[in-house]
């Protein structure tokens, strides 16, 4: 695959910058073609349904979602993430003071698919173990995706956002800080597949 042209690098760098002030956004990210080239590798893949409910009594969150995390290593889906990883190196490079003190690696990979009727995910935040960034593209479909400040979904607030675009949010350590952004995913009316990129320092 090949590299990201410059404007999108710049857009990168531009969003990253955004991300000390916003729980998460999205940029324009992959061309049509490499969109549509996407859709077609995740149609091919093994998807399972995601746990129902997850989390302790009263932290409860509920999935109605289809999820795989078998990706063949020829996919190039891969390819996809190498170049995303590559891009954020630069782009976190160019910012002063850097937002992270490490180098981002991503490590950690899952496809998500929600179809029409599903509910999606309640409001929840990722795991502790993911830092630095959550990257999550945008291959196909509809759906709302919002962040919010707590798991009743007190100030939800929508991320504007379509396929295509590169969802990025942020994980403890960036910019020295340690919040967790409550997420959540709803209003699907199309199939969406999303694909998921995260550091995992457990790894």
């Amino acid at each position: 695959m090949e590299a990201s042209p410059p404007t999108v690098v710049e857009s990168l760098t531009g969003g990253l910058a955004r991300l000390v002030d916003e729980d998460a956004l999205a940029i324009p990210y992959l061309t049509e073609e490499v969109r549509a080239a996407m859709v077609e590798c995740c149609e091919r893949l093994a998807f399972r349904s995601a746990r129902p409910v997850l989390g302790k009594p009263g932290q409860e969150v509920y999935q109605d979602l289809e999820l795989t995390t078998d990706i063949p290593q020829e996919s190039p889906l891969f390819d996809l993430a190498h170049r995303l990883e590559a891009d954020l190196q630069v782009s976190l490079s160019r910012l002063s003071p850097a937002p992270l003190d490490y180098p981002f690696v991503i490590n950690d990979f899952i496809v998500q698919r929600y179809s029409p009727g599903q509910n999606g995910i309640t409001p929840h935040r990722d795991h502790v173990r993911y830092r630095g960034i959550v990257a999550i593209i945008v291959l196909s479909g509809s759906g709302r995706f919002w962040v919010c400040d707590d798991r009743k979904g007190t100030h939800a607030r929508t991320v504007p956002e379509s396929p295509g675009d590169l969802l990025l949010m942020r994980a403890p350590d960036f910019a020295g800080m340690t919040d967790r952004p409550f997420h959540a995913l709803s209003d699907i009316t199309r199939t969406r597949y999303s694909f998921g990129m995260r550091y995992d320092v457990s790894l």
